[in-house]
């Protein structure tokens, strides 16, 4: 079977969790069936829209330069040059089946071509809102949740960004992004609560089925640590270190703590931002950097409790499940899939989302009595394996191929 799998970023280039998701599903994948991956690269010193061939793990992986940002609410979502070289990729490799992981930086109008033109399968990986929202988390530019896609939110929020923006540009694309979502033949959703969020708003009638993230067991130990009243907690967040991620409430909540001896791991490439983010944090704050995901195992040897305070529905956080792999408790918000993976009192800790007063309890509570932590229960069985990720992948290709 020849599989195309199209994604946004791709390894060792871009290292955000739909980034290593498709990583490690291809390269499963890729040791039965033809993989072939059509991503993009930021490349300023060679020319826009130029093309560079990789072979990685007998993996094929045609990466398309393009080094411009998005100027213009179209740019978000329409680019006719990468629609041009998909079609070319599409012709030359003749795939049996269009995987989609992501579309941010490419071209939402790759899908219209491989379902309309070229009449494949299609099936598509939910990481986020993007499809009805161009900025993918609907959270406006003041990290407000946004009330739902409408014509006249969206109008809303695009004139805050883009100048010269009219409701009229906004109609064109809620309409084309329509059509994007029915050309695609079935969705897998991480969470419950975007496949509910995307049923609710599409109307899928069973194209789209619950399908939770694999990940390379084997490459994180699990060990379940034991405290004593005063062992020294450390506290760590992994992760992009955007607004988006509640690093900000983070380094607020844990400044406050109170007869604190702990420390708080923030590891994430912070280069950007360190100069602002040192205003909320403490001489117990270390910013660690950012990290290969390859490191991740010894990155949470360092850690005793994973935090993550997103203030957006968050899909499936990877970094949760690894956490558990590790054996790790995790504090998050109680909204979106971070809920659904952490069950209060047992694997971890759920505080309300966007709530300072709230995560500092939570890691007060943990600094007063690290006891507490010894009575959690860690399954890192909950974690699903690649390998059992991909052959129902599989599965679901063959099924798409033979209706």
């Amino acid at each position: 079977m020849k599989i195309l799998h199209v994604i946004h970023g791709y390894p060792p280039y871009y290292m955000a969790g739909s980034e290593v998701y498709t990583y490690n599903l291809t390269n499963e994948l890729a040791k039965t069936e033809k993989i072939f991956i059509f991503t993009r690269i930021e490349n300023p010193f060679e020319p826009q829209y130029s093309l560079i061939n990789e072979k990685n793990n007998n993996i094929e992986i045609r990466r398309i330069n393009k080094p411009k940002r998005d100027y213009t609410l179209e740019d978000k979502y329409l680019d006719p040059r990468v629609d041009s070289a998909f079609r070319d990729y599409l012709t030359e490799i003749q795939p049996d089946i269009v995987h989609f992981g992501h579309l941010s930086h490419l071209s939402t109008n790759l899908v219209n071509i491989a379902k309309e033109e070229f009449n494949l399968p299609v099936i598509f990986t939910i990481h986020d809102f993007w499809l009805f929202c161009y900025r993918g988390q609907l959270v406006d530019l003041d990290l407000k949740i946004c009330s739902g896609a409408s014509d006249e939110n969206c109008f809303s929020c695009a004139y805050k960004t883009f100048s010269n923006i009219t409701l009229e540009n906004i109609k064109k694309y809620r309409q084309h992004m329509k059509r994007v979502r029915k050309n695609i033949d079935f969705y897998l959703s991480p969470s419950h609560f975007l496949k509910d969020f995307f049923n609710i708003n599409e109307n899928l009638d069973g194209k789209i089925k619950y399908s939770k993230y694999g990940f390379n067991t084997k490459f994180i130990n699990f060990n379940k640590k034991m405290f004593n009243k005063s062992s020294p907690i450390h506290f760590g967040f992994i992760g992009r270190v955007i607004p988006v991620k509640g690093i900000k409430i983070l380094l607020q909540a844990y400044s406050s703590l109170k007869e604190n001896s702990s420390k708080l791991l923030i590891y994430g490439n912070s280069e950007k931002y360190i100069k602002f983010l040192k205003e909320y944090a403490n001489e117990n704050v270390l910013f660690k950097g950012g990290f290969k995901n390859s490191e991740i195992n010894a990155i949470l040897n360092q850690i005793d409790v994973l935090v993550a305070p997103s203030i957006w529905f968050e899909n499936s956080p990877l970094v949760i499940q690894e956490a558990f792999l590790a054996g790790i408790p995790v504090i998050t918000s109680d909204i979106g899939g971070m809920k659904e993976l952490v069950t209060h009192g047992i694997n971890g800790f759920i505080f309300s989302m966007g709530n300072l007063n709230s995560l500092r309890d939570q890691m007060q509570k943990i600094v007063n009595d690290p006891t507490i932590l010894n009575k959690l229960k860690i399954n890192p069985h909950s974690v699903r394996s690649i390998e059992e990720d991909a052959q129902s992948i599989l599965n679901l290709y063959e099924v798409m191929l033979n209706q």
